[in-house]
């Protein structure tokens, strides 16, 4: 079973317009060393997914916590990061 954990999840604004930027941490706990992770994010409005990607982390040993960062550019026209109302985020595969 994979033990992976994320920290310090945040959806915040780029600059001064309406693309979201993603920011957290991921912390192996598995006892074992992952060369990429598969990280899929999906954002919802209502409940209604509008974004849903998936992004690599990499080089993640067993004990270590990587930080990570992702630009989302998938928002619906007119959408911004005051239209999203959750978020989930999951690993999707290992290797």
């Amino acid at each position: 079973m994979r033990s992976l954990e994320y920290h310090n999840v945040k959806l915040e604004r780029f600059k001064n317009s309406n693309r979201i930027f993603l920011k957290g941490e991921l912390t192996n706990e598995s006892g074992k060393s992952y060369n990429t992770v598969a990280v899929r994010v999906m954002l919802f409005v209502k409940n209604v997914i509008t974004v849903n990607e998936v992004f690599l982390i990499n080089n993640l040993p067993s004990g270590a916590t990587r930080a990570f960062e992702r630009h989302i550019y998938d928002l619906g026209l007119g959408q911004s990061l005051d239209d999203i109302t959750r978020y989930e985020l999951f690993t999707e595969n290992c290797y």
